[in-house]
């Protein structure tokens, strides 16, 4: 072997890092004596720490265990000591070079002085002992195997060896002893292996290697001059041997006769010939593990031969063959027997259980398991019989292999064997046969393991020649079933709602399929239809056993009911189904039911009706296109046009829907132009009720006067609303539209829930996403013929808020709340299932219109401008008139002492202190103003810019306060939305303006000095102007800040304006002044003297309404 098998990683592996650690002590202080390689032994001698003058002898043994190495000592320890990892640090140092391959000088004269002719260190001598084996009989064990055993003895200078023997040793103990030599490691080395030192030796090969030493001897010889010799292999051959009275053994005899020959149970047989000393093998006709115990053969009768035989077979396999066939007076016969199995219900038993009594037919003699006989006498044999002298009677002889196999595969079915008696349960008719021998029995509980071997078992066990039957009152039954459902639906009472049947063939029989289908659901994994890995452990063929009455049952493919249950999930909640088996479903799933009967091929009756509203629902596309109404004062683009059509078939069909369309692509004139056709056509006899946050009220009727005058409105808001309420009272009072807010709905509920309107619209929907406010349960009392939502965030955290919207419109149409959070919020949001989405996702679509800017970029043009007015209220409308009229009275002193045109200066501070007003009170130095926190702008700004971000919109900022953009930026803070920005005192501009452009951030803060001009923003795609400024040269020069070459996306642009303040008034003079404009709302004092006339500054210096 060569000496880097011993590798340092593994020598330094088999010790404990305290051992190895006491060995590199005694290493380092020179404390091997020697160390040498031989073989598969390091060998070496190791001073003791304590003394020189004491040394112990330590060897290191390879493949001895599973980690390779073994390490003996003759110290105290014994094993796995301080002097083995010594030692085999010793031999790592001088047989490894750390710093070149090739090997030392020195090893490499070790290893070659190996081959020089001269007697081993290790030969014995006169003074030193060696090792010999004794061979004897175990005389403890009826088996007749062989031990050993190990004494040492001083070889004699005349030849053989003293008979002054040594205590007899074991293994472990000699095998770091001086005396054993490399034959003698190997030998016990393999003992203490294969854990035969001390019992039976079991194998030829360690025999061999044992005689081979020369020094092995037989236990009852006390001449210790001749060895035991290997002796040539000798012939035998197993026979049967006939004795009295039909009785038979089996025997080894040798093919040429031998005496003093003793057979040794061993793999394989050996023997020991004692006239000449030596040891062989026993070459046998059938050459198998199992001939040591054939030396055991009982006697036998005669008519148990081929039991035996039979059984041998199972042990023996093909070696049985090459045994001699016994010879007998009877001809046996090996015939395979017929399975009959006759299957029952006990009598007094739990239903689900089963009996199968099991018979073999042996040429038509049944054979019962539980009878012990091995052979059958055909009953067309007797041993009556004249027999003439060539003649034979005929036994059959039992193939108990194969009925053990039978049982076997019977018990792998589940089935479990009865005994012949039982105390309790049962009759003695499900135990014994009409002869009152006892039957056979295996019983089976359990539904599914019947449902299973019924449908998938028997017809391959009849396919075998088993013959099968069953007792009349058997109490399961597979029924047949072609898996082909048909549908019918029912229209009800109430037209909401239709019934819808599934039918499935039976045994020739329509029966009500979804009862059914509950039974398969029961049968499924828990969640298998929604947790797509648990799906996949289910075959598409697998059956699903459903049960019906009386213990029939029917067997489903996975494949066939899978669609059915993926679309009806309703099945999966508590009383899904009415009393005739039909499921009552909203007709608002028309569309999907549909869809699903026309994808599974199945027929369905009674469909007319609802089809030519599910035929719309399913595409948009049929809808009926309508003409824009006369009158409109707007063009409505294309993707509008399609959104007003969808309106108007919501209501022709009497539903309700979501209008979910971005921010800026014209929610409110889509549903303008539909309430205008609908009063031009006569239908908006009642009033529509629009609601919607504080901030946009008034801006609905900005849109009203502009796009629509044609519709009367009523603003129902602040204090004094109540003097407006004469709307509801008498027709010559009513107006078309009542515009309120969320803030007011719950206050004048009372009012509201009294009245029916014709339509009820919310805009920005999602404030009713909480069903658990009052808010949400007010809505649910109020009456209207039609509703509609208005929302750019249909969904903004979870789909509860999806549900809450859908709740309000079309009750019942996604089930309750409960229902809809087990059959599709836990479903998609905690298990991610995509098709239960995809299912949610078809039965809202014909009720949601979504149209994203990104979608309809082709219609939309490059920039569109919003002017979005607002309105301020309570104490910033106070602080504002307060300040007005200071400023009114301030102004007409100074221009009466030195006129209009010298007073230049306090008309823009004037002007300037209003204009901080309607942005934020707080932009003014005044102690009083410090105290109002109210602002419509900061508001309305924090209402729709998560919505914005939400869309994935990328937002631009500017203000010409810088103190405006720091008070936006706390409000950005607090609401945990990123955002950069960028004044006079930014330093890194550059780091500003990538963190926006690379997307980190979806905001950016802007002053009108710092970023006006000479930036590149092309990623944002919407622009804010906060408060107008003093030239629309620089407002457009900061919103092509966005809107520039470069830029790929539609650029909306909304200004922020104060409705009948100052900023509205400006902005109207801008329109036809542009200079007069620019004096106005500059900061500085123009070197132009402005152009103001009494009748203009009065209008700037007017109320507010």
């Amino acid at each position: 072997m060569a000496t880097n098998t011993f590798t340092p990683e593994l020598l330094e592996k088999h010790f404990a890092k305290n051992e190895w650690k006491k060995g590199t002590r005694i290493f380092q202080a020179n404390g091997i004596k020697t160390c040498a390689l031989d073989g598969e032994i390091i060998r070496g001698v190791v001073y003791s720490e304590r003394s020189r003058q004491s040394t112990y002898l330590t060897r290191l043994v390879l493949n001895i265990k599973n980690d390779g190495i073994a390490s003996y000592c003759d110290c105290y320890i014994g094993r796995d000591c301080k002097h083995g990892a010594a030692l085999a640090q010793c031999f790592i140092h001088e047989h490894f070079d750390q710093n070149s391959i090739a090997t030392s000088e020195k090893v490499i004269d070790k290893w070659l002085s190996r081959f020089q002719a001269q007697p081993s260190r290790y030969q014995p001598n006169s003074q030193q002992k060696s090792l010999l084996y004794f061979l004897k009989p175990n005389s403890y064990n009826e088996d007749d195997y062989f031990t050993l055993g190990i004494k040492s003895a001083r070889p004699k200078n005349s030849g053989g060896w003293s008979s002054s023997l040594g205590s007899e040793f074991s293994a472990s103990s000699l095998i770091n002893s001086a005396y054993a030599n490399n034959d003698d490691v190997a030998v016990l080395t393999e003992l203490i292996r294969t854990n035969q030192y001390g019992d039976n030796i079991k194998y030829f090969d360690l025999f061999e290697r044992i005689i081979k030493t020369n020094r092995c001897f037989w236990q009852t010889s006390y001449d210790l001059n001749e060895a035991i010799t290997l002796g040539d292999p000798i012939e035998a051959q197993w026979q049967w041997l006939a004795l009295d009275n039909k009785l038979h053994t089996l025997k080894l005899v040798f093919m040429e006769p031998s005496t003093n020959i003793l057979i040794i149970k061993a793999q394989p047989l050996c023997y020991y010939d004692e006239k000449n000393n030596c040891f062989g093998k026993i070459n046998t006709n059938t050459q198998c593990n199992f001939e040591a115990d054939l030396l055991n053969s009982p006697i036998f009768e005669e008519d148990k031969l081929p039991w035996v035989m039979n059984k041998l077979s199972m042990s023996l396999g093909d070696a049985v063959q090459r045994l001699p066939k016994p010879k007998t007076e009877y001809s046996q016969e090996l015939t395979k027997p017929e399975v009959h199995l006759h299957f029952s219900t006990p009598r007094e038993a739990d239903p689900q259980s089963g009996f199968v009594k099991v018979n073999f037919s042996y040429q038509g003699n049944l054979v019962n398991p539980h009878n012990e006989s091995v052979t059958v006498t055909p009953k067309n044999s007797s041993e009556n019989d004249n027999e003439t002298e060539t003649d034979k009677k005929i036994k059959l002889y039992r193939d108990l292999t194969f009925e053990q196999a039978v049982i076997d595969k019977l018990t792998t079915l589940k089935f479990t064997v009865q005994p012949k008696a039982k105390r309790y349960t049962f009759t003695n008719e499900d135990y014994l046969n009409k002869d009152k021998t006892p039957k056979f029995s295996m019983l089976m509980q359990g539904r599914y393991l019947w449902h299973h071997f019924l449908h998938q078992e028997v017809q391959p066990l009849k396919n075998l020649g088993w013959h099968i039957t069953f007792t009349d009152d058997f109490y399961y039954k597979a029924l047949a079933t072609d898996s082909v459902f048909d549908a019918e639906v029912i229209q009800t009472d109430d037209h909401d709602f239709f019934s819808l049947g599934l039918n499935l063939t039976i045994d020739g029989k329509k029966m009500p399929a979804f009862p059914i289908l509950l039974g398969a659901i029961e049968q499924l994994p828990k969640s298998a239809l929604v947790d797509r890995e648990k799906e996949k452990l289910i075959s598409p063929d697998s059956p699903i056993y459903v049960d019906l009455d009386n213990g029939d049952f029917v067997a489903l493919r996975y494949q066939s009911v899978q669609p059915i249950l993926k679309q009806f999930i309703e099945l999966f909640m508590p009383n899904a189904l009415n009393k005739n088996g039909t499921m009552e479903l909203s007709r608002f799933q028309g569309h999907q039911t549909l869809s699903m009967l026309d994808d599974q091929g199945m027929i369905a009756t009674g469909t007319s009706k609802l089809r030519s509203l599910a035929d719309k629902l399913r595409d948009f596309q049929q809808v009926t296109t309508v003409p824009v109404p006369e009158g409109l004062n707007a063009t409505l683009r294309t993707y509008q046009h399609q959104g007003l059509n969808w309106l108007q078939f919501l209501r022709e069909y009497q539903l309700n829907g979501i209008l979910a369309d971005d921010m800026g692509l014209g929610k409110t004139i889509q549903t303008l132009a539909h309430l205008l056709i609908e009063k031009q056509q006569g239908r908006l006899t009642k009033p529509v009720l629009i609601v919607a946050p504080t901030s946009v009220i008034f801006n609905w009727a900005n849109e009203i006067e502009k796009f629509t005058p044609q519709l009367s409105y009523r603003v129902l808001h602040g204090s004094k609303r109540q003097q407006h309420f004469d709307c509801f009272e008498g027709l010559e009072n009513q107006v078309d539209i009542i515009i309120t807010s969320y803030a007011l709905i719950t206050k004048d509920l009372a009012l509201y829930s009294q009245q029916k309107f014709y339509y009820l619209v919310l805009d920005e929907a999602h404030y009713i996403k909480n069903t658990k406010t009052k808010l949400y349960q007010a809505f649910l009392t109020l009456k209207a013929q039609h509703k509609l939502c208005l929302t750019g965030t249909p969904m903004e955290n979870h789909l509860g808020e999806f549900w809450a919207q859908f709740n309000f419109l079309l009750p019942g149409f996604l089930g309750g709340q409960r229902q809809f959070t087990k059959l599709f919020r836990t479903p998609i949001e905690k298990h991610g299932e995509q098709e239960r989405k995809q299912l949610l996702n078809q039965r809202i679509k014909p009720f949601i219109l979504r149209r994203t800017k990104d979608k309809i970029a082709t219609e939309l043009p490059p920039k569109t401008e919003i002017i979005q007015k607002l309105r301020i209220e309570g104490q910033q409308a106070e602080l504002y008139e307060s300040v007005r009229l200071a400023m009114d009275s301030r102004l007409k002193d100074i221009i009466a002492d030195k006129g209009l045109k010298r007073s230049q200066i306090e008309v823009l501070d004037a002007l300037l202190k209003l204009r901080q007003v309607c942005n934020h009170p707080k932009l003014l130095s005044l102690e009083g103003a410090k105290k109002v926190n109210q602002s419509a702008k900061l508001d309305y700004l924090m209402e729709t810019l998560p919505e914005q971000i939400a869309e994935g919109r990328k937002i631009l900022i500017f203000s010409q306060f810088t103190s405006m953009l720091a008070l936006i930026e706390d409000e950005l803070v607090a609401e945990g939305i990123d955002f950069v920005k960028l004044t006079g005192s930014t330093t890194n501009r550059q780091a500003v303006v990538d963190k926006f452009q690379e997307g980190e951030v979806p905001v950016f803060l802007i002053s009108l000095r710092a970023g006006g001009v000479g930036l590149n923003l092309t990623a944002a795609d919407t622009v804010i102007h906060f408060d107008p400024w003093w030239n629309p040269a620089v407002e457009n020069q900061a919103t092509d800040r966005a809107y520039r070459i470069g830029q790929d996306k539609p650029v909306f642009v909304y200004k922020y304006i104060i409705e009948n303040s100052i900023e509205e008034k400006i902005q109207k003079i801008q329109q036809n002044k542009a200079e007069l404009a620019k004096a106005l709302l500059s900061e500085e004092v123009s070197d132009n003297k402005l152009s103001l006339t009494d009748d203009i500054l009065g209008s700037l210096l007017a109320p507010l309404s």
